[in-house]
C-alpha cells in the first residue's frame, strides 16, 4: 500500500476509533439510564422500531455504496464533472428514497400491534406516537443533504464525519440524559432523535462544501454509467437484505415469540456486540476507499499479498475480541444491569461464535466490495437471506433465543467462510491461492479456540462468575479486570506460540512498524 494510502488508512482509523468511543459510551450510559428510569420493556420498544425502520432502509438500495465505488476512477483521474454528475444523481435518487421510507412507513402502522406480544404496552405508551418519531428520524437522514457523505468517504476522507459524528453524539446524548432524569419524559426523549439528525445533515453539508468548494451536484451521468450503476445498486440491494435479514429478523422473531422482555435482554447483548462490531468496522471502513484505488491502480498479485497480510492481522485482533466476549459477557451483563437480565450460557457461546464468523469475512469484503463484485454474488446472498429467516422461524420454536442466534451463525459461516471467499477467487483475484485462503482461517479459527478454551478455564477457576452475581462492587471490578487481564496476556502468548515463525507473521510485524514511522 502507497504511503499516500497508508496515511489516509491511518487517520481515518485514529477519528474513527475516537467516534466509536463516544458513539458507543455515550449511547451505553444512555441506555443504562433508560433501564434503570423506566424499565426493559421500553429498550424492548426500541429495539423493536429500531428493527422495523433497519427493514425499511433497504428501500436505499445500497446506493451510497455503488455511487461511491463508481467515485474512485474519477477521483483517481481528477474528472471532476463525472464526480458532480454522479453526485446530482445521487442527490435526485436519496429525496425519493426519503419520501418512499416516508410513505412505507405511514402504511405499516395499523400492523404494529401485532409485532408485540405484550398485552398492555409499558406506561401505557402511544405505540403510534413512539413509531412516528423514529420514522421521522429514519426519513429526515435521507431527505436533508443525506447524499453529502459520499463525497468525503470517496476522497478517503472518512476522519471529517467522525469529528462531525463526535460532536452531534455528545449533544444528543447528554439532552437524552438530562430529559430521563430531570424530565422523566419518553417522547421529549425520543424527539431529540430527529432533531440532533437535523443538526448533523446541516453541518456536513456546510463542511462538505467548504472542503470540497469544487464539487458540487450538477450535469447528468450518461446512460451507460446509469446502466453499470443500476445494476450494482440491485446486487447492493440484496446484499442489505442479507444484512437486515441477520440482525433485525432476530429482535422481530424474539418480540412475536417470545415478549418485549426478553427481546430488551436480548439487546442488552447484542448491544455489546454492535459496539465491537464498531470498533472494528472503523478498520474496514477507513481501507474501503484505499484498497477501492489500489484495485483500480494495482495489479491483482500485489492486491492478494494485501489481502492475506490485512487478514492476518485483523484476525489476530478478532481471535483476541472474541476470546474476551466469552469470559467477560456474562459478568459484564451481571454488573451492568443485574444477573436477573442474564441469558444462559449456550446464547452467550452463540453470540461469540456469531461475531467470529461474521467478522472472519470483513477483510476478504474490503476486496469483494473494492471490487464491485456485489451483482455476482447476488444468489448467494439470496440464498442467506431465506436460509437465515427459515432458520429463525424455525430454531426459535424449538430453542428460544439460542436458536435464533444460531440460525444466524450457521448462514453466515455458509456465506462467510465458504460461497464468497469461492467468489472472489474465482471473479477478481482468478488465482489458485484459494486453499491458501482456507487454510489459514482454518489456522486462526484453531489458534482462537485453543486461546478460548484455556481462557475460559483459568477465569472460571481464578475469578468465578460469583464474585459478581454477589453484587459486591470490589468484587465485580476484581472480576472483571481479572478476566479481562487473563485473555490479554494469554492471548498474544498462545498467537505468538504458533505463529512467530511464519510468513504472515513476519510481514506483518514489518508492516505495522511501517505505520507506525508515517
Amino acid at each position: 500500500m502507497s504511503r499516500g494510502r497508508i496515511i489516509n488508512v491511518r487517520r481515518n482509523i485514529i477519528y474513527g476509533l475516537a467516534q466509536v468511543i463516544i458513539s458507543q459510551v455515550l449511547p451505553f450510559i444512555v441506555r443504562t439510564v433508560l433501564i434503570y428510569c423506566f424499565g426493559v420493556d421500553y429498550l424492548g420498544l426500541n429495539s423493536l422500531f429500531a428493527s422495523i425502520l433497519n427493514v425499511l432502509s433497504l428501500m436505499e438500495l445500497g446506493f451510497g455504496t455503488a455511487v461511491v465505488y463508481s467515485l474512485y476512477k474519477p477521483i483517481a483521474v481528477g474528472d471532476n464533472k463525472s464526480i458532480c454528475a454522479y453526485l446530482a444523481y445521487y442527490r435526485k435518487v436519496y429525496r425519493a428514497i426519503g419520501l418512499a421510507v416516508l410513505l412505507v412507513g405511514l402504511s405499516l402502522m395499523p400492523f404494529l400491534r401485532s409485532l408485540v406480544r405484550d398485552p398492555i404496552l409499558p406506561g401505557e405508551l402511544n405505540l403510534y406516537l413512539c413509531y412516528v418519531i423514529f420514522l421521522a428520524n429514519s426519513a429526515i437522514s435521507y431527505l436533508l443533504y443525506g447524499y453529502m457523505t459520499a463525497i468525503p468517504i470517496a476522497f478517503q476522507r472518512r476522519d471529517i464525519l467522525s469529528c462531525i459524528s463526535m460532536g452531534i453524539t455528545l449533544l444528543r446524548c447528554a439532552v437524552q440524559i438530562v430529559i430521563l432524569l430531570v424530565c422523566s419524559n419518553f417522547y421529549l426523549y425520543l424527539i431529540i432523535l430527529p432533531v440532533t439528525t437535523v443538526i448533523q445533515n446541516v453541518v456536513t453539508a456546510r463542511i462538505v462544501k467548504n472542503v470540497y468548494p469544487d464539487i458540487e451536484c450538477c450535469g447528468e451521468i450518461s446512460l451507460e454509467q446509469k446502466h453499470d450503476l443500476n445494476k450494482k445498486v440491485y446486487g447492493l440491494l440484496i446484499n442489505k437484505l442479507t444484512s437486515v435479514s441477520r440482525n433485525s429478523i432476530d429482535s422481530l422473531c424474539i418480540s412475536a415469540f417470545i415478549g418485549l422482555t426478553v427481546t430488551g435482554m436480548y439487546s442488552n447483548y447484542y448491544f455489546v456486540v454492535t459496539a465491537l462490531l464498531s470498533f472494528s468496522g472503523v478498520v474496514c471502513n477507513s481501507m474501503m476507499a484505499s484498497v477501492g484505488n489500489s484495485i483500480a491502480t494495482e495489479n491483482t498479485e500485489k492486491n492478494y499479498a494485501d489481502l492475506r497480510l490485512f487478514d492476518f492481522i485483523y484476525m489476530a485482533i478478532t481471535g483476541w475480541a472474541t476470546v474476551c466476549m466469552l469470559c467477560l459477557y456474562q459478568p459484564f451483563i451481571s454488573v451492568w444491569v443485574g444477573p436477573q437480565m442474564m441469558l444462559d450460557n449456550p446464547a452467550v457461546i452463540g453470540l461469540c461464535s456469531y461475531f467470529y464468523v461474521l467478522k472472519a469475512g470483513d477483510i476478504r469484503w474490503v476486496y469483494h466490495e473494492g471490487a464491485g463484485l456485489w451483482w455476482e454474488c447476488r444468489y448467494i446472498m439470496i440464498g442467506e437471506a431465506i436460509a437465515n429467516v427459515v432458520l429463525n422461524l424455525l430454531l426459535c420454536k424449538i430453542m428460544g433465543v439460542t436458536g435464533v442466534i444460531l440460525a444466524t451463525v450457521i448462514s453466515v459461516f455458509i456465506t462467510n467462510g465458504i460461497l464468497c471467499p469461492r467468489l472472489l477467487f474465482k471473479d477478481y483475484f482468478e488465482n489458485d491461492k484459494l486453499y491458501e485462503y482456507w487454510q489459514d482461517h482454518a489456522r486462526y479459527t484453531m489458534t482462537m479456540f485453543l486461546t478460548a478454551g484455556l481462557s475460559w478455564v483459568l477465569c472460571e477457576q481464578i475469578l468465578p462468575l460469583r464474585l459478581v452475581t454477589e453484587r459486591a462492587m470490589i468484587n465485580s471490578l476484581l472480576c472483571l479486570g481479572g478476566r479481562f487481564l487473563i485473555c490479554s496476556i494469554l492471548a498474544p502468548i498462545v498467537f505468538w506460540l504458533i505463529w512467530h515463525r511464519s510468513v504472515q507473521y513476519l510481514n506483518a510485524l514489518s508492516y505495522m512498524k511501517k505505520i507506525i514511522k508515517f
